[in-house]
């Protein structure tokens, strides 16, 4: 039995992973992509101003949470500066010209394979039902924490290890736009072909987390504090099967339950910004569970914000609502009223009612009275 999606067609077309006709559906080996080729009569925009992988803008300080905009982030939490991503400046980064070269920047060795890595998807009325570990199920990882040996050592010491997490997700099959964009957390904003969850293009710091943050050469992830395994953006292993011109290519779902895409023009250069929306993606048809549909759905660029730059539709309960980052208070919070960080921690990108631990106590992650923001929380109540 796969362990990708357990053989279930079902699962396949849930991801769009369809040929060129409708009469055809992909039998790719599970954890791999195949093309999604539009239809006839089907044509993607021309990117405007393509992006060069060697020179991407950096997206410090493109970051709201009074109003989003195109090209930035709105943010749940008004309190950035935590701590973490690289230590120093790498040569990948030219601050003169405030661009990075994606192609130059140091990542994490190692080969970790996670042969327990489950990841399911599938349609039940008019929900999407999503579980999985959040191990990568197409790849392996990086060796985390990062070894003193490693060359990534010398500008990030991330010292977390990966962990397996419990998701279950249950999002709108067919979402609908919401009256206003909505903020996004800190934590998990969605979750990619590869079973692994995305997090927004910040940093705790609030900087450019693709520039500041070093990741594994296998596919750009790394673990947080309580061993999530994430993305910042669509990886460069999913990118690399994403290669053809004028493609459009469902890699995961935000969790407002819209899709998200890679699309490439006739020139085969991925969208950018300009083309984009203020929550970073446009109105138009796409494969969507088997079928050529006109609908909103975001579009994962080479430069920030990335995938996505606010919710443009509501996140299902539970499933990344505003809380704050993983080192800062909600915003308008204020910190005397906290619970203690390490129950704030052990909910950063959790749903409302997931099982948490704090030392040796054991809860569920929710919103205490007079906090903007989950913790974890043990039975009966705060102690």
């Amino acid at each position: 039995m796969n362990k990708f999606f357990h053989g279930s067609i079902l699962g396949l077309i849930a991801l769009g992973i369809v040929a060129c006709t409708m009469s055809q559906v992909a039998t790719e080996p599970q954890g791999n992509l195949a093309t999604a080729t539009p239809a006839a009569g089907f044509d993607l925009p021309a990117a405007i101003n393509p992006v060069d992988p060697a020179a991407i803008p950096i997206g410090d300080g493109n970051v709201s949470t009074s109003a989003p905009k195109v090209g930035s982030v709105y943010a749940c939490q008004s309190g950035l500066g935590g701590v973490g991503g690289a230590e120093v400046i790498g040569p990948w980064v030219d601050t003169a010209a405030n661009t990075w070269d994606s192609t130059r920047k140091v990542k994490v060795s190692g080969d970790v394979s996670w042969p327990n890595a489950a990841f399911q998807v599938a349609v039940s009325g008019d929900r999407r039902v999503i579980s999985g570990n959040d191990l990568p199920v197409s790849h392996g990882t990086g060796v985390f924490p990062i070894a003193a040996n490693d060359p990534a050592y010398a500008y990030d010491r991330n010292p977390n290890s990966i962990q397996a997490q419990s998701i279950n997700l249950s999002l709108p099959a067919n979402p609908t736009v919401a009256v206003t964009p909505i903020c996004l957390p800190g934590g998990a904003i969605g979750i990619l072909i590869d079973g692994v969850v995305l997090f927004n293009a910040l940093d705790a710091p609030g900087r450019d987390a693709a520039v500041h943050e070093t990741l594994d050469e296998q596919c750009d992830g790394h673990p947080q504090q309580q061993g999530e395994y994430h993305h910042h953006n669509v990886p460069s292993c999913i990118l690399a099967q994403t290669g053809a011109a004028n493609t459009s290519t469902l890699v995961g779902y935000a969790y407002d339950g819209f899709g998200i895409y890679v699309e490439r023009d006739r020139n085969g250069n991925m969208l950018t910004n300009t083309n984009l929306d203020e929550c970073h993606g446009r109105t138009g048809k796409v494969l969507w569970d088997g079928r050529l549909v006109e609908m909103y759905h975001y579009v994962a660029t080479l430069e920030y914000p990335y995938t996505l730059g606010c919710y443009k539709g509501t996140p299902s309960a539970g499933n990344g609502e505003p809380q704050g980052g993983q080192n800062q208070p909600a915003q308008g919070a204020s910190p005397g009223n906290q619970p203690p960080q390490e129950a704030i921690d052990a909910c950063a990108g959790r749903p409302v009612g997931a099982s948490c631990s704090v030392g040796n106590m054991t809860g569920t992650c929710q919103t205490p009275p007079n906090v903007t923001q989950l913790a974890c929380v043990p039975a009966g109540g705060p102690p």
